[in-house]
């Protein structure tokens, strides 16, 4: 019978999802602000994001490197995020 090994693999990704946000050009910062909230929400107990479809896969953002006593709360570098489309709604269901 021939041997097999399991390996832990990192891979780099991007994440795409759509965000609702108030205004039609927000600031680097409003913007960073915002999907940090949006990936706060929908983190796990070790700050990634379980991908269900890969065994034992998990997705980590790329937080900005901050003192949480100084800055609380999760923080991306605003130069990690970047806005691929942007359109008006109607209504937010």
């Amino acid at each position: 019978m021939a041997k097999q090994y399991q390996h832990r693999m990192g891979v780099r990704a991007e994440i795409c999802f759509d965000l609702v946000l108030d205004c039609c050009d927000p600031t680097p910062e409003q913007v960073s602000q915002a999907v940090a909230q949006a990936l706060t929400q929908a983190e796990n107990v070790d700050g990634g994001f379980t991908l269900e479809v890969l065994a034992a896969g998990t997705v980590y953002p790329d937080w900005a490197s901050v003192d949480p006593e100084v800055e609380p709360g999760p923080r991306l570098d605003p130069s990690a995020t970047r806005s691929l489309d942007c359109f008006e709604i109607d209504s937010i269901q």
